[in-house]
């Protein structure tokens, strides 16, 4: 039976299971606070994206599982339990010296994928409408955990490649078999839901950086205003996202769901470097040019990603309004990046142009959509 329109809510421990990944995002985020002489060099934001797709595409791959398939069993609550400690060890091997702790974060994200392919083996067995999907999976999967454990044999540039070589393999397989995966779509409702709950915890990140940031400054009228335009900025990317989320998606035809699946990888990295770009507009450790290129690794990785969604889930009529709201916001957000003379107006007009932008989203998606 095809479910993908029942109205399904996160259980209680998928949320447990969401508040354990995020200390490791959390900390994968923390990589671009190591300022060396007022820079974050290119090797800094590399070692950053390195370890967030793991980290990404383990929470993916569980959350798909349990999107489809999970039944809230004991032993499949056992089976999450077992994932998490995992997810704490692969957290505490999350480091900006990323080749030191290599070991034990492999080993710790390939038991979580690991145990992901045992619950799909478990579907099989036990539900025989579900092998063509779930045999498929859980053969691809344990094909690409095999692969990126045995980037242990290698040093160097090749142990990398040879772990993303396995995760791109994973990632590859259900793209080739769109077909296969509709058989068993998505839950319209469940899906949209937990990447939204993980967005939003995000988000609350880049408030707790705003928080702690007042640890170590005094307080004073420019550190208040950096932390005002911080705030209402990160109000008017929740307004971005969440209205489209619940307006626009949540409920819809998603069927395999890839266009969320694969763009929020850039969402949530975006959102990891929001914090860093928040705490930098308070204490001002970076240089002018370093912190432009933070903001525009957060805002436009973030903004590219969900203008990507907002196209392929509105209907046409409104596609050319949104896409023209897009250019305007990408162009002007550019022209700043450019010629901003200073981090404040860096801050203030980054806030204004998202502010601008999800009021003219508003008016699009209610006026010209004619939704009321």
């Amino acid at each position: 039976m095809n479910n993908q329109h029942i109205v399904r809510r996160a259980t209680w421990i998928e949320l447990f299971f969401d508040l354990i990944f995020v200390v490791a995002i959390a900390k994968a985020a923390h990589v671009l606070v190591y300022v060396k002489d007022g820079q974050l060099d290119m090797v800094t934001y590399l070692k950053y994206m390195l370890i967030i797709i793991p980290v990404w595409w383990a929470w993916t791959g569980a959350t798909l599982y349990s999107n489809r398939f999970a039944t809230d069993s004991i032993l499949q609550r056992m089976l999450t339990f077992v994932q998490m400690f995992f997810v704490i060890i692969l957290a505490a091997n999350i480091n900006v010296d990323f080749d030191t702790y290599y070991q034990g974060f492999l080993l710790s994200y390939a038991a979580i994928r690991l145990l992901t392919v045992i619950m799909y083996i478990r579907t099989s067995v036990m539900n025989i409408n579900a092998r063509p999907i779930s045999n498929f999976l859980a053969l691809a999967f344990g094909i690409g955990i095999l692969i990126s454990l045995s980037s242990l044999l290698f040093d160097g540039v090749l142990r990398y490649t040879v772990l993303y070589a396995g995760i791109a393999f994973e990632m590859l397989m259900p793209v080739l078999a769109k077909e296969r995966m509709q058989t068993t779509a998505v839950n319209t409702h469940h899906l949209p839901e937990r990447f939204g709950l993980l967005a939003i915890i995000l988000l609350g990140e880049s408030v707790l950086s705003l928080s702690k940031s007042f640890e170590q400054l005094d307080w004073s009228l420019l550190a208040l205003t950096m932390a005002a335009s911080g705030f209402i900025m990160v109000c008017g990317l929740w307004w971005l996202y969440f209205d489209n989320i619940e307006r626009r998606i949540s409920g819809q035809t998603l069927g395999h769901g890839q266009a969320i699946i694969y763009s929020h990888l850039l969402i949530y990295a975006g959102l990891g470097g929001l914090a860093a770009m928040i705490q930098f507009a308070v204490i001002p450790e970076l240089s002018l040019s370093a912190f432009k290129q933070l903001s525009g690794f957060a805002i436009l990785g973030f903004m590219v990603a969900l203008q990507f969604l907002h196209y392929v889930y509105h209907p046409g009529d409104i596609r050319k309004f949104l896409l023209r709201n897009a250019a305007l916001f990408n162009i002007s957000f550019l022209v700043l990046m450019v010629f901003a003379p200073s981090i404040p107006v860096i801050m203030i007009a980054t806030t204004v142009l998202v502010i601008a932008y999800a009021a003219l989203d508003q008016y699009c998606t209610r006026t010209i959509g004619n939704d009321g």
